[in-house]
């Protein structure tokens, strides 16, 4: 085996462990979002429309009969 044909496996390793640590982060990202999504939906039940400050930042939420929602961010008030 050639210094290259080791470099290579390095490198290839290297990219396979970020690519597998990055697929763990996502997939918790995925499942906390999913979970935060059914959270509000309960919490807001339907045909909803008002204003929330977070973070010094103001949204409009609104939700319809089937329970979908939709948050927009709006100028400050």
């Amino acid at each position: 085996m050639s210094d290259l044909d080791i470099e290579r496996r390095v490198a290839l390793s290297l990219a396979v462990g970020r690519y597998l640590r990055s697929a763990d982060r996502f997939n918790e990202a995925s499942r906390d979002f999913t979970g935060a999504c059914k959270s509000l939906r309960k919490q807001l039940g339907t045909n909803q429309r008002f204003v929330a400050q977070i973070d010094f930042k103001h949204y409009l939420v609104t939700s319809d009969r089937d329970g979908n929602f939709d948050i927009e961010a709006i100028p400050t008030l």
